[in-house]
């Protein structure tokens, strides 16, 4: 099984490469560059209220908006600390070089959280584990395409974006491999993972890129161009999420099914015996 697993996630991490199959050619991107920013947006947005928010506030809804909250806080100092590193450095993209090492940060938290999910599923089945991570790979897609482009943008070159996205979601491997080796105490703390993505995310969607769009709304081709980017970017991961729930529901679920289902089973247990102690009575 762990073999099986860790083939798997490797798979799930190299589905990192779309986006340098999608921007084949660098001219390709040229007349696409107005549209990767807002719709990286969209798809961070989405990504965040559909999937990570609710994860970590059902596994923890007492404490999981604190860890939201550090999340964003936490991804505001950094975000400090590489302006200035840039700007020391003389770059005159400061300001994509930024967003872009957040975007590859907040991807690496969260593709750590993928990998807990994906080792999770392979503990109930394989074959659970295996239509997890199709689901999971398949709905990576459109995130590593924008990302791709965001990083192409801030000045890399194509090897170097590719180099880079390789090493974001590698996490995903190591959020598999440990979480079977440490399968008792993995689940349990899954909520702190998916909340510091989810401020992560969401700082680096509200904070970084949509202030850059705003700023440059001509670059992007108008207010409205820009709004109509965010919203297919957002109705499209929507429309995934949703389908990668219904295809392959994630590993907690099932736990908590099983949970539920040997909970009920020993009320059953005990209500016979209740009932075999008075028969006998």
């Amino acid at each position: 099984m762990l073999l099986q697993a860790f083939i798997v996630s490797v798979m799930v991490a190299l589905s990192s490469v779309v986006g340098a199959l999608f921007f084949g050619n660098s001219t390709k991107l040229v007349g696409l560059q107005r549209f990767v920013v807002p719709t990286a947006v969209g798809i961070l947005l989405a990504f965040v209220l559909f999937e990570l928010l609710p994860e970590t506030f059902a596994a923890s809804p007492q404490y999981g908006g604190l860890m939201v909250a550090i999340g964003f806080i936490g991804f505001y100092v950094l975000s400090n600390f590489l302006h200035q590193r840039f700007h020391d450095q003389q770059h005159d993209d400061c300001e994509r070089k930024t967003a872009a090492t957040l975007l590859l940060i907040g991807d690496s938290v969260h593709n750590l959280s993928d990998g807990v999910l994906l080792g999770l599923a392979f503990l109930i089945d394989p074959a659970v584990g295996v239509a997890t991570g199709v689901a999971l790979a398949l709905h990576e897609v459109p995130q590593e395409i924008v990302e791709f482009g965001v990083l192409i943008r801030a000045g890399y070159t194509r090897a170097q974006a590719i180099v880079r996205n390789l090493f974001s979601a590698s996490t995903v491997v190591v959020g598999t491999i440990g979480t079977i080796l440490l399968a008792e105490t993995a689940e349990e703390y899954l909520w702190v993972v998916t909340g510091l993505a989810a401020g992560n995310l969401l700082f680096l969607a509200a904070s970084e890129l949509l202030p850059r769009i705003h700023g440059n709304l001509k670059n992007y081709g108008g207010i409205w161009n820009a709004t109509a980017a965010i919203i297919l970017g957002f109705v499209i991961m929507s429309i995934i999420i949703n389908w990668a729930h219904s295809y392959a529901p994630h590993a907690h679920d099932h736990e908590a099914h099983t949970e539920h289902s040997d909970h009920d089973e020993q009320y059953e247990t005990h209500d016979e015996h209740d009932e075999h102690d008075e028969h006998d009575e």
